[in-house]
């Protein structure tokens, strides 16, 4: 393959410096596989590396560069990280195995006109990094001797034996572990010593041109007609590869070694041509600006990734087997008294769990073995097909509203963004789910499916979520997704018995889903009551204003229920309530509406009480069928009929009004009262006589503290 025709040779590295020399420019970033943050994609490149010289051959990935053709040199474009572990690796097996001075010879060019040995291998990014790598392969290194490694702070050994001893030889110049390259080096190396030491007896093997372990295809830019002015812009000093970049080469070898592509006849069809051709088409639309005025899709894409590996996990709970992740697991759970009963599903339900938390936190730690099997890879194509089709991925709920972050958003646009939230992920996973199961798109359909998806993952759990609440609500959207094209007649017939995720309001949107069932005129009210921003899905309150019994249908009424929900539309869409809607509370039931909440207040020696803080403190306080939603629900029903001032005025003319204490008297009359009480807490004497409005939920207990409060007698 040595004709000067053919575009690209195939070589080990050892055979590249037989015909030319490597030179790494001085526009090429600094040496990055030994970087501190790198050491995933070092281990992988290693395991790779000593497997080839341990069993299999290993083809690596293409090497570009551009040969001076009277020096002889390459200036590599696209490879300097391999070839530099490459050299760093011929270093440390010539070095341990006593054959340094083969690696010499080989390495080493008489410059008879500049009157000194030139080496076939040299950094030129700093004059430091080429003067290491030249002391390096001039100074030999004990092995039997090395210092012993550092410890951290949990006295664990730092394994740096190696890089530690280079470091304390005489040729070393302290100042060189300031340059990045040297430091990433020493790092490279105590990794391949970790790596290597126990095995022997593979310097021979390494340089065997018969049959070379570790090779790679070598490209001349000058085969192409590329220019070095596009050298240099592609370059653009030395910019490091992207997370997708370097999941992409690792993820095309793992496709081919694993031949889940064999049963793809045609080129076009498979995995590595879409990735460069329709699905980059999809994912351009989302470009995004870098630093240089370039555009790039490959954040997005190792998001849309990670994000279906997220899915599948959740829908199948399935994890490649990895005896060492499974003792650490099963110690974890012990340590931790997790769980009684550490069965084997309890730990690999754990695994899938710390998966999922690790790639919803930085989707760059996606690799090739998160799709360890054929279904998984499979799974993401139909994934990327789908979404590659005509405007799948602008589906847009048009008559959904989806709160929050999600106003007016893709959903596919929200997932391949950075860090989507677990509500996010469940409803991007039920999109996807009717895009799979359904060849044929109905916006009506799918608005009810997503409506339905909605009210749960909205309703599903009051504070803070949980990876596992994200994996049974997924499970369940996987259960329904069959019935998503009809999900109201699917759901009337489901008894919320079976079910313990999200009960409550599965028990809802079946007990809606007959309504509708029975009369499709019902789904209009129901759902404009579910878009408030009182209701966010769950409108189990409103059921209850207008009296409807779930064991008899007839009892719900359309026209009551537009009622109330004008009510929530008028008084009640906002992040914060009126205070003319707190004086009604005070004119409602018996008064005592604020006994939800107290705690004592020493500046006065009172009861601290709070007149609602926001519409969500109303909502989480006033809306369960307790004592407490009698207040709530009386002025919902008044409200139908009456404005608030109306409310009021036949209030203020009962003899009720005249018993109340003067304070609440006064907050009732006097519509201004409460303007300055912007955090809506008072304070009340314990004998009813006065309140005190507060500044703040706080105020010192002090003089100071008093002077703030506003005393109503």
């Amino acid at each position: 393959m040595s004709d000067n025709n053919e575009q690209f040779e195939k070589l080990s590295f050892w055979q590249l410096l037989s015909k030319t020399s490597v030179e790494i420019p001085i526009i090429q970033r600094d040496y990055a596989q030994g970087r501190e943050n790198q050491q995933k994609v070092r281990d992988n490149f290693l395991d790779t590396l000593y497997n080839a010289l341990t069993g299999e051959s290993v083809e690596l990935d293409f090497v570009y560069g551009s040969e001076d053709e009277k020096s002889k040199t390459l200036q590599p474009l696209d490879g300097q990280q391999r070839l530099t572990t490459l050299f760093l690796l011929h270093w440390y097996i010539a070095t341990k195995e006593k054959k340094l001075d083969d690696l010499n010879k080989h390495l080493e060019i008489n410059d008879e006109k500049k009157g000194k040995i030139q080496r076939r291998f040299s950094y030129e990014t700093r004059t430091s990094s080429r003067e290491f790598c030249n002391e390096l392969m001039k100074n030999s290194i004990d092995f039997d001797n090395l210092l012993a490694a550092d410890t951290d702070e949990k006295d664990q050994s730092k394994n740096n034996e190696l890089s530690k001893t280079i470091k304390n030889s005489a040729w070393f110049v302290a100042s060189w572990e300031k340059d990045p390259t040297i430091s990433a080096m020493l790092r490279m190396l105590d990794a391949i010593h970790l790596k290597f030491k126990d095995t022997s007896e593979l310097w021979e093997k390494l340089i065997n041109e018969q049959n070379p372990p570790i090779t790679f295809l070598y490209v001349k830019l000058e085969n192409f007609g590329l220019s070095d002015d596009l050298y240099i812009k592609m370059n653009a000093r030395g910019k490091q590869l992207t997370a997708f970049e370097n999941f992409k080469s690792q993820f095309e070898k793992h496709i081919e070694i694993n031949k889940f592509e064999e049963d793809v006849a045609n080129p076009e069809g498979k995995f590595a041509h879409k990735i460069d051709t329709i699905w980059t088409d999809l994912f351009w639309q989302y470009k995004e600006k870098q630093d240089d005025n370039s555009y790039s899709i490959d954040t997005k894409l190792i998001n849309f990734i990670a994000g279906t590996a997220i899915n599948y996990y959740a829908e199948t709970l399935e994890i490649a087997e990895n005896k060492k992740a499974i003792e650490n697991v099963r110690k974890e759970l012990y340590d931790k008294g997790k769980i009684k009963n550490i069965t084997d599903d309890a730990i690999k339900k754990e695994r899938v769990e710390q998966r999922i938390q690790q790639l919803a936190s930085n989707s760059t730690e996606i690799t090739h073995e998160d799709f360890w099997k054929k279904e998984i890879f499979q799974y993401l194509i139909k994934c990327f097909n789908k979404y590659a089709e005509k405007n799948n991925d602008k589906i847009k709920t048009f008559k959904t509203k989806l709160w929050d972050t999600y106003d007016n958003d893709f959903l596919f646009k929200d997932i391949i963004s950075d860090k989507p939230t677990q509500q996010k992920r469940v409803l991007f996973y039920a999109q996807a789910e009717y895009l799979l199961k359904h060849n044929n798109f109905c916006q009506n359909e799918f608005d009810n499916w997503i409506r339905v998806v909605r009210n749960i993952v909205e309703n599903a759990i009051s504070g803070s979520w949980n990876t596992e609440l994200m994996i049974n609500l997924i499970q369940l959207v996987h259960k329904w997704a069959y019935h998503s094209n009809d999900i109201y007649s699917f759901l009337s017939k489901e008894n919320p018995d079976n079910y313990t995720v999200a009960k409550e309001q599965i028990k809802e949107e079946i007990e809606k889903a007959k309504i509708i069932i029975v009369n499709q005129n019902n789904k209009q009210v129901i759902n404009e009551t579910e878009d408030t921003n009182f209701c966010k899905g769950k409108i189990d309150f409103a059921l209850y204003c207008i009296d409807y019994n779930s064991s008899n249908i007839s009892t719900f009424i359309a026209d009551k229920l537009k009622q109330i929900k004008d009510v929530f539309v008028e008084h009640m869409d906002g992040d914060d309530l009126s205070n003319d809607f707190r004086r009604a509370l005070f004119a409602t039931n018996d008064n005592n509406f604020y006994d939800y909440w107290w705690s004592w207040l020493y500046v006065v020696d009172a009861n601290k009480y709070c007149i609602i803080e926001s519409t969500n403190d109303l909502k989480l306080n006033f809306t369960k069928k307790n004592n407490r939603s009698k207040y709530l629900r009386d002025l919902v029903i008044k409200l139908c009929t009456k404005t608030i001032d109306e409310i009021i005025k036949e209030f203020v003319k009962t003899q009720e009004f005249t018993s109340l204490p003067n304070w609440k008297q006064r907050i009732i009359n006097e519509k201004e009262l409460l303007g300055d009480n912007h955090f809506h807490y008072i304070a009340i004497a314990p004998d009813d006589s006065c309140c005190w409005l507060m500044p703040s939920k706080r105020v010192a207990n002090s003089s100071e503290g008093k002077k703030k409060l506003k005393e109503i007698k």
